[in-house]
């Protein structure tokens, strides 16, 4: 351990209820009074990856910050009971200011964290603790009842939840109690990848196995409490915070759409930094593909790595210092092997609507799908088989499912298959830059209930070879069958560059699978039932049903 730093273990801190919660301190071994970092976790305060892997606690230390890791409500070495994310605002005020009356800290406090220890910043934010002076969350949610567990309307991703409870959540719940189904648990965790096939997931068999009261059950039947949903939404209160926040995403990051939502929203002084990250590491390695300058040497102002932006941060805010960065957007922009800053999100300058075409047969690769600059005059619509049997598989992008890495991958083999539309913009002979939010208007009609939609924009480079880059999966009731109508949605967010001689390609199809659950064609789906038939819909070209695609580019480049 560092000699110039000091480390107290298990430090308790005792919550308005009474709960003891326990922390890992570390501070500098030399006298005086210092601000406080603290990361507030459901993961096991002891993890290396807390200590020194997306943000570096020596070296904060070291910056002179005391740093404190605390276990939430009920994991780990802290007391309570455990159920998520509903304690967090409470639980993070009164946390905020314990730390703030330690006898060798100065009375300002700031939050960091990633992922649920994001959402622990926000939500002590909301609740304003008068000690909390700036937060940094990173790759995070403002509203887990939709942005992780999908609510109940939404196209839900049971493997999402699955992947979670079962290999982050319930073998420290089961421990903890003694139970002796512990013992059981690694095996289920080792085959994890293999039991999210299993369906329907409200009887999936091991939480079943291993804890049937868990909170995995209230979620997955419908029977979470309206009272705990209110808790755990912070979202709208996030536009009456003063505090200073630095947002951090990965363009393959599962939750990048929720963490932009919550930039745009809040209202206190903002940061927002977008690198070529995943959720599993901040070093420019993303699935097949590695972009440069984005483990160190980051953005314009060419910062050393994430630490040190989160350094210079805190600085600003709880030392008074001069913040380096002048504006308050960083952006890498992929396959320019560049960061560039700006001052807003996002830095449009005008949008391209691409118009999808075909005769009838934009079936797999080979095809006949076009995307054209203008609509053609009559309209043309194709068949999209989904047979619950035979889902289109789950390959890249922003997941967190197990056995399923994000980034970007080959996906030609998908593209050949008959259940996927595929539409092709030509050749390019200069390069065209994506940079914002990619929006889509697809024209649309089902013979069965609910209607699903995953839509993907990738890359087709000289070779063949083709990499996803951006993807969305959207479902929504029917309640006319075989009527057309019209599907608005968001297909991502991206700083991604065509360049001359790559092709930019979209895909349709109408499943993904395991990491949305499937639809079975009789309004129902593997989160609550196993079995259904092949069905067809219906995508529309032309005419009075012009399904598009909009793409913002930025300033004077592009088609």
């Amino acid at each position: 351990m560092n000699e110039k730093m000091i480390v107290e273990e298990n430090v308790p801190c005792e919550l308005r209820d009474g709960t003891i919660l326990r922390s890992d301190i570390y501070r500098p071994n030399e006298g005086g009074y210092y601000p406080v970092l603290m990361l507030r976790l459901p993961y096991d305060k002891k993890t290396k990856r807390y200590y020194d892997e997306y943000v570096e606690v020596p070296r904060m230390v070291a910056a002179g910050y005391i740093v404190i890791l605390q276990d939430v409500r009920g994991r780990f070495a802290s007391d309570g009971e455990f159920y998520p994310f509903i304690h967090e605002r409470n639980d993070g005020y009164d946390a905020v200011e314990w730390a703030a009356k330690l006898p060798y800290a100065n009375g300002k406090v700031g939050l960091f964290g990633m992922s649920y220890h994001g959402y622990t910043q926000l939500a002590a934010a909301v609740e304003k603790p008068p000690s909390l002076k700036a937060i940094a969350p990173v790759m995070t949610m403002a509203d887990p009842w939709q942005d992780l567990l999908s609510g109940y309307e939404a196209a839900s991703s049971s493997a999402n939840l699955q992947t979670w409870t079962l290999g982050s959540i319930i073998f420290d719940q089961l421990k903890r109690r003694n139970d002796p189904r512990a013992a059981k648990a690694p095996e289920y965790i080792n085959k994890l990848t293999e039991w999210l096939y299993e369906k329907p997931a409200k009887d999936w068999t091991p939480m079943k196995d291993l804890d049937p009261d868990s909170f995995y059950f209230d979620v997955i039947n419908e029977k979470l409490a309206s009272d705990h949903i209110a808790k755990m939404q912070v979202k709208e209160k996030l536009a009456d915070i003063e505090i200073p926040a630095l947002f951090m995403g990965g363009w393959f990051d599962s939750l990048l759409g929720s963490t932009l939502e919550a930039y745009q929203i809040y209202h206190g002084p903002r940061m927002l930094w977008i690198g070529p990250w995943t959720h599993e590491q901040m070093t420019g390695q993303a699935g097949d593909k590695y972009f440069a300058n984005a483990k160190t040497n980051i953005g314009v102002d060419k910062l050393e790595d994430p630490t040190e932006i989160h350094i210079n941060w805190f600085d600003k805010w709880l030392k008074d210092k001069p913040l380096s960065m002048e504006k308050p957007v960083h952006l890498y922009l992929m396959q320019q092997k560049r960061w560039e800053a700006y001052v807003e999100w996002s830095p449009v300058s005008r949008k391209k609507e691409l118009y999808l075409a075909s005769n009838g047969n934009a079936q797999t690769r080979n095809g006949d799908g076009k995307l054209l600059d203008t609509p053609e005059a009559s309209e043309t619509k194709c068949q999209l088989c989904l047979d619950p049997g035979k889902p289109v598989p789950t390959r890249g992008g922003g997941v967190l499912i197990a056995g399923h890495n994000s980034g970007m991958f080959q996906i030609g083999d998908i593209q050949d298959r008959e259940d996927v539309l595929v539409y092709n913009y030509p050749f390019q002979e200069k390069d065209i830059h994506i940079l914002g939010t990619v929006k889509a208007s697809i024209w649309v009609s089902a013979f069965s209930p609910l209607l699903d939609l995953a839509v993907r924009l990738s890359d087709v480079e000289p070779t063949g070879d083709v990499y996803n880059i951006i993807d969305t999966f959207y479902r929504q009731k029917v309640t006319e069958l075989d009527m057309p109508f019209c599907v608005e949605l968001v297909i991502g967010h991206t700083a991604y560059t065509i360049k001359k001689g790559h092709q930019l390609r979209l895909d349709i199809t109408a499943s993904n699978a395991p990491l949305y659950d499937v639809n079975l064609n009789n309004g129902q789906t593997t989160r609550t039932a196993s079995s259904g038939n092949p069905q067809f819909q219906q995508v529309y070209q032309g005419g009075n049903l012009p399904s598009k695609i909009t793409l913002p580019l930025s300033t004077n480049v592009g088609v």
